[in-house]
């Protein structure tokens, strides 16, 4: 399933690196950070794939494994008290608006 979403598999490993939290203070930083430092055309195809994702019927255990396993990303939304599900949804929206 992996295949089917370089895009989230280059932003969550790239941008959600182990290391993370010593770029960015907020998992919200990061989006920004990808925003503003990615082409357009890369925001557009990783928001799409997570469109994809977020329409799968997927159990929340099994998106966290996902997301935090198989795409590489080390950001644990349960520390913000939010599920996989509603992170990604927020990301989601944040990279829809890209006033």
């Amino acid at each position: 399933m992996i295949d089917q979403f370089p895009n989230l598999t280059q932003f969550f490993s790239s941008y959600f690196h182990q290391d993370w939290p010593l770029e960015a203070e907020t998992a919200s930083d990061v989006v920004n950070n990808y925003r503003s430092s990615e082409p357009p055309e890369s925001i557009e195809a990783t928001s799409e794939e997570l469109s994809k994702l977020l329409e799968m019927p997927i159990f929340e255990p099994d998106l966290e494994t996902f997301i935090l396993d198989e795409l590489g990303c080390y950001y644990d939304p349960k520390s913000e008290n939010q599920t996989v599900r509603e992170w990604l949804e927020s990301v989601q929206q944040s990279l829809t608006n890209l006033s």
